[in-house]
């Protein structure tokens, strides 16, 4: 008889995770109504005397009501797909509406949308792409940018962008959702709201998508609003949006055996926002004040997204920040934010992304009190004598969105099925003009750089280069970056 061996996941959930200090998701909330025994109360379908998801009866039904009513929604429904389901469920909507339509879509797309795009074989233009360097930020779309691409593009389905972004800056959306009502009555304002599930909840942060006047959201409950690994909500308002189509949709993507105890937890969580958001928001802003203060205070060679006079440069592009992310760029140090991510795990923190020179971290519900000082140490021990003599810099890493065409030259889905047939390897310097036949991104953030269908630019790959030689994470089908299919 074989021997049960002992499950590493199991393992490091029981006896690792829990001696960190984690300013990454999830952010749980800590006092929220919980399942008393998980494995005792799963359930699937079977027990359909309470209702089913998919058909938004029984609990499900008035869950979904409630989380509408909390977000400034006239419709609801919750994922356990996170919002990169939820993304897949609304441009199926878009697909089966019209085959052949035309999106309009933000550069800061997650990887999902983009994906979605080339299932459904959805025609697409990019948006103009603004870039910070020195933060490796994506800035949302103007709405100069927007009305510009309607006014070319007057026949699109959707325009579609991500806000807050995943370093919380937040698009001018009420602006941006008005023009495009007004120019483009049948265009739909679709906000990947997955950073933004808890801005509702506190007068002192950016309007949330819905308040903003967008026609649909998605977000990612389990990001900052509190709940589990996977959770997520969508919300729309039924005046522009086929609610009837959508719904089709989501019955074709959403699993038959949804975890009942991620749904509660979802519920629980808006339930907690509902209820006492505006307190437990205020203490995370409150800790997250703290930490930014000693960070000014312990390292001032750190440069601070949120600087004023930066915010105040951008503003065509950002109506607010998230006062519970912080993101500090390191180019007046020589060590990488890769380097830093790595060398703060070992002293038993663990933040939300690093980049080439920037890293980013968002403060948690359940991260403990003495978090910001263990942390702000840590980080001072990390960062000690590796200040650049001179006050100099190092130079920034390029953009790596600067070369990419606002249209691919052959659709994503086409050039998906032709890789099989005329695609082939090439080093990547020598891609660089051709077609790529694959998608290649630094995860985080997951937004790709070398998308299906369009010219490999150099500045794409100059980027994936330095993440790869600074410690960066690829996602490609070679993560060596030694080679690239294109066609």
């Amino acid at each position: 008889m074989a021997v049960m061996t002992s499950s590493p996941i199991v393992r490091v959930l029981n006896e690792d995770v829990r001696r960190y200090h984690r300013w990454c998701t999830p952010s749980i909330l800590p006092g929220q109504e919980r399942v008393e025994d998980f494995y005792a109360s799963d359930v699937s379908i079977s027990a359909g005397f309470f209702g089913t998801l998919v058909d938004h009866t029984g609990v499900f039904g008035e869950a979904e009501r409630f989380a509408a009513a909390a977000q400034g929604a006239d419709r609801s429904m919750f994922s356990v797909h996170g919002s990169s389901g939820s993304n897949w469920v609304v441009l199926r909507m878009l697909a089966m509406e019209r085959q052949d339509g035309l999106v309009l879509i933000a550069r800061n797309i997650h990887h999902s949308i983009v994906n979605a795009i080339k299932a459904f074989n959805l025609d697409f233009r990019f948006l103009p792409a603004p870039y910070d360097a020195r933060f490796e930020a994506l800035l949302p779309p103007s709405v100069e940018d927007v009305t510009a691409a309607l006014d070319r593009y007057p026949e699109a389905l959707a325009v579609i962008y991500t806000s807050p972004t995943y370093e919380g800056l937040a698009a001018r959306t009420p602006e941006i959702a008005a023009a495009v009502h007004e120019r483009a009555p049948q265009a739909l304002v679709i906000v990947d709201e997955a950073w933004g599930g808890h801005l509702h909840f506190h007068p002192d942060l950016p309007a949330s998508a819905m308040e903003g006047g967008a026609d649909i959201c998605v977000q990612s409950t389990h990001k900052l609003a509190g709940g589990l690994q996977q959770t997520g909500l969508m919300h729309w308002r039924t005046e522009r949006v086929d609610s009837e189509l959508l719904e089709e949709a989501y019955r074709e993507y959403v699993t038959t055996s949804p975890s009942y105890g991620l749904l509660a937890s979802a519920d629980a969580a808006v339930r907690a926002l509902a209820a006492e958001g505006e307190q437990l928001l205020g203490e995370a802003i409150d800790r997250t004040a703290r930490l930014k203060a000693a960070l000014r205070r312990r390292l001032p060679d750190l440069d601070h997204l949120d600087d004023g006079r930066w915010l105040d440069a951008v503003g065509r592009h950002v109506g607010g920040c998230d006062l519970v992310k912080t993101t500090v760029g390191l180019s007046r140090y020589d060590i990488s934010g890769y380097d830093v991510a790595e060398a703060l795990v070992q002293r038993g923190i663990v933040i939300e992304k690093a980049g080439v020179q920037t890293i980013t971290l968002i403060t948690t519900f359940q991260l403990a009190d003495e978090a910001v000082e263990e942390t702000v140490d840590a980080l001072a021990e990390v960062l000690e004598g590796r200040v650049l003599e001179g006050n100099t810099r190092r130079p920034t890493p390029g953009n790596p969105f600067a070369g990419i065409d606002d249209r691919p030259v052959i659709r994503p889905y086409d050039a998906k099925r032709l890789a099989k047939s005329i695609g082939h390897e090439v080093a990547l310097r020598d891609a660089i003009g051709k077609v790529a036949a694959e998608e290649v991104e630094v995860y985080p953030p997951g937004i790709p750089l070398i998308l299906e269908g369009f010219r490999v630019s150099a500045d794409a790959v100059d980027y994936l280069l330095e993440a790869r030689e600074s410690g960066g994470s690829i996602v490609a089908r070679d993560t060596s970056l030694a080679t690239l299919r294109v066609l």
